[in-house]
């Protein structure tokens, strides 16, 4: 299915038909073959475009999401579309086929959005109304020339990249955050009443593939002293945790570090969302189940405690972000690698950073019980900034006397003093 470039392209697409073929009587097939249609005026057509779909949205979500999945012939949809566009407009009939075709493409479609889809060094692309629009390519956010036609076709854009993914947008669920899995998107939007003008819309792109170690030295994320003791840490029995604030290059260190890991170690990755796609072999994929999917839900917690059964070498959790913290604290102390990402600005507050999420799911443990695990069976935490290694710590045990932690600074070293960014 082609996908709308711009609104104006789509409309450029309904001119292109023969002027003689206008003269043909209703009904009947034009000289060039093609469905006839009528005069109308682009604003005309554009509007009907986005109020059939906004008017589709709101009344048959479950098709559109039903089609998505191929869980509902496509047929099904063609037909609502007919019968929608004859409700809202009396010469719609006149060109049908190419009505179901540009609604087709605007519901399945990233619109003018699909150019930043399409390029793989862009990260992330957030919107927060019809015509403010930004991305971040290597770590730097930068400006969208990009404007939705009106307000309604910027709200229906937003509403449908959740509910085509499975998720649930209204005004009770005003924030939702979905996965497109064949494009590796992690979707977040938030409509009013939580946004009190227009829907907000972000999303992380995920490469569709793994970038290594030798990649990210090219593009100056570490260099090439830095990658080597990387590969020797994962060919180890290291834990490693990944930290630093939002598309700060997390999970793509991440990624990169698991291929470099020993072939057959057994690994769950463990996500909330499809972010790490791991090419290695004897990965064990899984993924939480919200409340909305039905049935019992399904935690990261839930996953790591159960993977104790599953002769695991090692733990993998995309982010960690509440409880599943104390249960991979507990994996790590049972003997297991773990490996993870989490929000903190400096290496140094990782460990307490720790602390904070396990604390709500621990039994009873005291605060110094907790340190003293973190202590023993933490190993190393990398800091990442605007997409460059920043610091590596290690962590070498807890003193209960002084109640602090022993942290040795591994990078930047006396060899490399510069504490912005290592260079190849």
């Amino acid at each position: 299915m082609p996908v709308v470039q711009s609104y104006d392209w789509m409309l450029e697409k309904l001119k292109q038909y023969n002027l003689d073929d206008l003269s043909e009587p209703m009904g009947k097939e034009t000289k060039s073959g093609q469905e006839r249609i009528t005069t109308a005026d682009p604003a005309d057509l554009q509007d009907l475009v986005t109020t059939i779909c906004s008017q589709i949205l709101q009344s048959d979500a479950t098709t559109v999401a039903g089609v998505a999945t191929r869980q509902i012939p496509r047929q099904v949809l063609l037909d609502l579309i007919a019968r929608t566009a004859e409700q809202v407009s009396v010469r719609a009939g006149f060109f049908r086929k190419n009505l179901q075709k540009q609604v087709m493409d605007f519901l399945f479609g990233y619109g003018p959005l699909q150019p930043y889809i399409s390029d793989q060094d862009i990260s992330d692309i957030d919107g927060v109304s019809p015509d403010s629009f930004t991305i971040k390519k290597a770590g730097k956010r930068m400006a969208l020339d990009l404007k939705f036609p009106s307000g309604q076709s910027y709200d229906a854009f937003c509403r449908l990249l959740i509910i085509r993914n499975g998720g649930t947008i209204n005004e009770n669920d005003s924030h939702c955050r979905v996965t497109d899995e064949q494009n590796r998107l992690r979707i977040n939007v938030t409509v009013p009443p939580r946004s009190v003008r227009f829907p907000s819309l972000s999303i992380r792109k995920h490469r569709l593939r793994s970038l290594k170690l030798d990649d990210l030295i090219e593009r100056r994320m570490l260099d090439r002293r830095t990658a080597d003791r990387l590969r020797q840490w994962a060919q180890s029995d290291r834990t490693v945790l990944f930290c630093g604030k939002g598309a700060a290059g997390k999970t793509t260190l991440l990624r990169a570090f698991i291929e470099e890991m020993p072939l057959f170690e057994r690994v769950l990755i463990a996500e909330s969302d499809g972010e790490l796609y791991p090419e290695k072999p004897c990965c064990l994929l899984q993924r939480i189940k919200k409340d909305h999917q039905g049935g019992r839900p399904v935690s990261l917690q839930d996953l790591v405690r159960d993977g104790l059964t599953m002769s695991l070498d090692t733990y993998c959790v995309g982010e960690l972000v509440s409880d599943e913290a104390m249960a991979l604290l507990g994996a790590a102390f049972s003997g297991h690698r773990c490996l993870a990402t989490i929000h903190a600005d400096a290496a140094e507050d990782v460990p307490d950073r720790i602390l904070t999420l396990a604390r709500g799911a621990s039994r009873g443990e005291s605060d110094r019980t907790l340190r003293r695990m973190i202590g023993r069976c933490m190993d190393l935490v990398i800091c990442l900034r605007d997409f460059r290694v920043s610091q590596i710590v290690q962590i070498r045990g807890y003193q209960e006397e002084s109640d602090q932690y022993v942290l040795e600074t591994l990078w930047p070293d006396e060899e490399n003093p510069a504490t912005d960014a290592p260079v190849g």
